[in-house]
């Protein structure tokens, strides 16, 4: 969990993008993003499950991959233990992670698009995401995965880990105890 300051500012900071009660006005609208299937969508068309977020470069060969593994195996094991999830991933790269090399790699790691979207976008609606994140871009990129109950708040970022698979089922577990779904 956040401690109390930082779990603070981390929510104001997201709320904008995923937990925002009203509509944003039009100048601010929230941004889009692109699956792997070429459907549009916002993050706060996501709330109503648990939302587990992290981000990702098809092209990395370090830590991304690794990442991507995890959300894999997250996948299979939410599906056999029945607990009800969404994992997203966004891409650091829009300029090269069009849709379609996200569709190649939800293919390569068998996303259920009911189940894990892999997404991109425009390059500046996915910079607005990473900026609310505060997630920066280079050679020194985020392994945190990011963990919103239904309602869109944030309920805590976790560091993937040989252990994440195990800390998710544990937040969905505490959340569904808590009536967060």
């Amino acid at each position: 969990m956040f401690s109390g300051a930082r779990k603070a500012a981390a929510l104001i900071v997201l709320s904008g993008i995923i937990g925002a009660a009203a509509p944003p006005p039009a100048a601010a609208a929230e941004p889009l993003l692109v699956d792997q299937n070429a459907r549009v969508f916002t993050l706060s068309s996501l709330r109503g499950t648990p939302l587990i977020v992290t981000f990702v470069a098809a092209s990395c060969t370090e830590a991304c991959p690794l990442i991507n593994a995890q959300f894999a195996q997250t996948q299979a094991a939410f599906k056999r233990q029945r607990l009800n999830a969404r994992l997203l991933t966004i891409t650091l790269d829009p300029r090269n992670d069009t849709p379609r090399v996200m569709r190649v790699l939800a293919q390569r790691f068998g996303a259920d698009p009911h189940r894990w979207l892999l997404a991109s976008g425009s390059v500046r609606n996915v910079q607005r995401v990473l900026d609310a994140f505060g997630v920066r871009t280079g050679d020194d990129h985020t392994t945190f995965v990011y963990v919103f109950d239904a309602n869109g708040v944030l309920h805590d970022r976790l560091l993937a880990s040989s252990v994440l698979q195990a800390q998710l089922a544990g937040e969905l577990h505490a959340m569904s105890a808590r009536g967060g779904r």
